[in-house]
C-alpha cells in the first residue's frame, strides 16, 4: 500500500520555511525510529529486575516472547492483520511484531505514518484508517509515504481524500459502518460510523468516482461476543448488496479481547470461525481483501508495570504510578489486572485483602477503579508487579504533575 516517496527538493511542494517545519515535525518519529536500533536493557524476570534495579520509580517491562505468541495467534486469521499502532507505539514492540510476521499497520496520524516509514520503509503496509483527517495529512501520506488506503464515514471526508490523494488507479476508500455494541468494554460507534442507508450511498459515490470501495467497522474494544463480528459482517454484506457495489476490501476492525482477569474470553478460533462463516454467507467477491486491525489482543499480555508503595493509610495504598501514567486504563472499574507483591525478592506470605489504590499526583481522580488484592501486611517500600499492561500504557502516559514513567526494559528473550 506504499509507493516511493518524492525525494527531489523541487518536488516537495513546500517553501523552504514550510519544509523546515515539516522536518521539525518529523523529528519525534525519527527519534523513535533511531531508538529501535538501541536494545533495551534485558532481565530474566520481574524479580531479577527488582533485585538489580531496586527501583523507586515505575519500570515498564516488555516481553518479546508474549508479543511473538500473540502474533502467532493471528496466523489463522482469514486475511491480513494490521497492528493498530496507537495501542503501543514503542519501537521495540513494533520491531518485534514485524519480525513475528505482523508487517502491516493501522495508522491514525502523520506521526504514526512517519514512525512506521522511518523504521521499515516501503516493506511495511500502512492503512490510514482514522475517519477524520486533515488535508495536509492526507496529501503528505499520499505523496511522501505512498499510502493509498483510507477510511471515511461521510461524503465530505471522501471528497477530501479524492481531492488530496487521487491521481492513480490504486486508491481505496473504505466506508466506516456503525455497529451495535455487544458485550464490548468500550463502544466505538458513538464517534465514527455511518448508518446503513448512508453507507450504501457513500459506496455508490466512491464507485462512481472510479475508486475502489470497501467497508470497515469496529465492534468495540475488548469485545467478549464472537457473534458481534458475524453480525457486523452480515450488516456489511447487506449494505454492499443495497449499493450494488462489489467490495474491494472488508476491514473487520479490532476488538479481539485480551485475557484479563474476570473476563470470560472465547478462544481466538471462535472469533475467526464466526467471521469465516459470515463472510461465506454474504458472498464476498473472491478478489475482496479481508483485513483486521488488532491492538489490545497483540500487545496486552506483553507489558508489565513495576510500581512501589509510597505510603499506606489503612486500606489505602499510594503508589508511584497511576491513571495519568501507565495505569490509565485501570481507572475503569471493570479493568482488572493480575498483581503480585514483591518484598526483598520474595512474595509476602500474609493472606490477601483488598486495597484502594491511589496514584502519585495531587489529583483526586488519580485513583484506580478496582481494588488490588494484596497481602494484608503490604507496606511502604514493597513493589507490586501489575501484569497485562501492554495495551495503551505507554501511549497514554502523561507528564502531569511532574510524574512520568520512562524506564523501559525487556524481559526474557
Amino acid at each position: 500500500m506504499n509507493s516511493h516517496a518524492l525525494t527531489a527538493e523541487d518536488q516537495t511542494g513546500f517553501s523552504p520555511g514550510e519544509l523546515q517545519t515539516q522536518i521539525q515535525d518529523a523529528l519525534p518519529s525519527l527519534e523513535k525510529a533511531r531508538q529501535s536500533g538501541a536494545p533495551l536493557r534485558n532481565f530474566e524476570s520481574v524479580d531479577a529486575a527488582i533485585a538489580e534495579l531496586k527501583p523507586t520509580e515505575p519500570v515498564f517491562c516488555i516481553s518479546p516472547a508474549k508479543l511473538r505468541e500473540a502474533a502467532a495467534s493471528f496466523q489463522s486469521f482469514p486475511g491480513r492483520p494490521l497492528y493498530a499502532v496507537k495501542c503501543n507505539p514503542h519501537p521495540y514492540v513494533l520491531e518485534t511484531l514485524y519480525r513475528a510476521g505482523i508487517t502491516d499497520f493501522d495508522v491514525a496520524s502523520l506521526d504514526e505514518v512517519r514512525l512506521i516509514d522511518g523504521m521499515f520503509g516501503k516493506a511495511a503496509g500502512q492503512f490510514f484508517n482514522n475517519p477524520a483527517k486533515t488535508r495536509p495529512a492526507i496529501r503528505t501520506a499520499s505523496e511522501r509515504h505512498g499510502i493509498r488506503f483510507y477510511t471515511a464515514d461521510c461524503v465530505e471526508e471522501i471528497e477530501k481524500i479524492i481531492d488530496e490523494a487521487a491521481g492513480s488507479d490504486d486508491l481505496v476508500i473504505a466506508v466506516r459502518l456503525a455497529t451495535r455494541g455487544a458485550e464490548a468494554r468500550y463502544v466505538l460507534s458513538t464517534k465514527f460510523g455511518a448508518q446503513p442507508d448512508e453507507a450504501a450511498r457513500m459506496l455508490r459515490f466512491i464507485q462512481q468516482r472510479g475508486i475502489k470501495a470497501g467497508i470497515s467497522f469496529h465492534v468495540g474494544s475488548q469485545c467478549l461476543a464472537p457473534g458481534a463480528f458475524a453480525n457486523a459482517v452480515e450488516m456489511a454484506g447487506k449494505v454492499a448488496q443495497k449499493a450494488d457495489v462489489a467490495l474491494s476490501v472488508l476491514n473487520v476492525g479490532g476488538g479481539f479481547p485480551a485475557p484479563y482477569p474476570g473476563d470470560d474470553i472465547a478462544g481466538r478460533e471462535q472469533y475467526f470461525g464466526q467471521l469465516v462463516r459470515a463472510m461465506r454467507n454474504v458472498g464476498l467477491p473472491r478478489s475482496c481483501i479481508v483485513l483486521c486491525e488488532p491492538g489490545r489482543s497483540l500487545v496486552a499480555t506483553s507489558g508489565t508495570t513495576i510500581v512501589q508503595v509510597v505510603m499506606r493509610r489503612d486500606r489505602n495504598l499510594f503508589i508511584n504510578d497511576g491513571v495519568f501514567g501507565t495505569l490509565q486504563e485501570l481507572g475503569h472499574p471493570k479493568e482488572r489486572r493480575p498483581v503480585r507483591l514483591i518484598r526483598n525478592g520474595i512474595r509476602a506470605p500474609a493472606k490477601n485483602a483488598d486495597f484502594k489504590v491511589w496514584g502519585p499526583t495531587c489529583d483526586s481522580n488519580d485513583v484506580l477503579g478496582a481494588p488490588f488484592s494484596l497481602p494484608e501486611d503490604v507496606r511502604e517500600g514493597d513493589w507490586i508487579e501489575v501484569g497485562m499492561m501492554g495495551a495503551y500504557s505507554l501511549s497514554m502516559r502523561t507528564h502531569f504533575n511532574g510524574f512520568f514513567a520512562d524506564q523501559i526494559v525487556s524481559l526474557g528473550s
